[in-house]
């Protein structure tokens, strides 16, 4: 659900609609001058599917291994793991 409200509205409830926000996952957008300026919405929290960093971190280690030193640092400076 998203509510739009004027910044003197959320400088009178600014509690609630962080309770509305924290309880009932409300978006809620913050006009000035009739322009909508910013957003307060519930953070995220992204879940690290750790088997799959487990895999991808055996993979790296035994790619490491295998290559010369040269190669060793251009791997480590350009390898980018899943979003970790």
């Amino acid at each position: 659900m998203t509510k739009t409200i004027t910044v003197t509205q959320l400088r009178k409830d600014i509690f609630g609609v962080m309770e509305a926000t924290k309880v009932n996952k409300q978006i809620t957008n913050i006009m000035l001058h009739g322009e909508v300026i910013a957003e307060i919405r519930p953070k995220v929290v992204e879940k690290i599917d750790w088997d799959q960093y487990k895999i991808d971190l055996e993979k790296a280690v035994k790619h490491l291994r295998k290559i010369g030193w040269k190669e060793n640092k251009d791997f480590r400076k350009n390898f980018k793991f899943r979003k970790w």
